[in-house]
């Protein structure tokens, strides 16, 4: 009976695997197809074909388009916000916190392209699960918004500007370079991520706003550079 229950256990075991196997699949696919055409520009159709599946099987893992959408957008949450907002929240200092979010996060846009959709298109679908992505997404402005608050509490930042405003507007400067960064051009990440630090410093800043750990900008280091050579 041991010995059964073992194999009855083991092919459990194994149909699990295969099942999320199989859901992985159709998400990465989905996404990808997401990214090239758009939420509304595709269809379940296309999602089926891509995928290599039938319609029921399709709506086996997912009961509608949009809990397929909500799902590809859970999963980049999952595997890239969630392990940013933990480490950023695990930052006592405000301070150095705020220098590691900027960046970190400007990284994550411009790493993962199908952002661009599962963030932009998610909040134009009102759904029953726009709430629930949004609740998530809102940990990250509430950590910024903080962040911000406790550096005008110390007096490092300016205090003549609503820290919720801030937090949006540097929210809305990072996402918003999923439109116009070219994801070809991988080795600009870290150029444009010391940037948008700078960037936000030189206007939170109340005086002499503290760079990244390094001296000048990369084109500034470029231009010295090329006056040596």
């Amino acid at each position: 009976m041991a010995r059964i229950r073992r194999r009855r256990s083991r092919v459990r075991s194994r149909r699990i695997r295969e099942k999320n196997n199989k859901k992985d699949d159709i998400l990465v696919t989905a996404t990808g197809l997401f990214l090239e055409k758009g939420y509304s520009g595709t269809s379940t159709n296309d999602i089926c074909l891509a995928a290599k599946i039938n319609r029921p099987t399709l709506y086996w893992y997912f009961k509608s388009k949009e809990l397929l959408f909500f799902s590809c957008h859970m999963k980049s949450i999952q595997y890239l916000l969630m392990p940013y907002l933990k480490e950023a929240a695990s930052i006592e200092d405000p301070e150095e916190r705020l220098k590691f979010m900027i960046p970190q996060f400007t990284r994550i846009i411009c790493q993962n392209p199908e952002l661009k959709v599962l963030i932009h298109d998610t909040f134009t679908i009102k759904d029953e699960y726009l709430q629930k992505v949004r609740k998530i997404w809102k940990k990250h402005f509430l950590l910024l918004k903080d962040s911000i608050s406790q550096l005008q509490s110390q007096g490092k930042v300016r205090t003549d500007f609503n820290p919720s405003w801030a937090a949006l507007l540097l929210l809305g400067m990072m996402t918003w370079m999923t439109f116009w960064f070219d994801h070809s051009r991988k080795e600009r990440i870290e150029e444009l991520s010391h940037q948008a630090l700078d960037f936000a410093m030189q206007g939170l800043w109340a005086e002499n706003p503290p760079g990244p750990q390094r001296k000048g900008s990369p084109s500034k280091r470029r231009k010295a550079g090329a006056k040596r050579g």
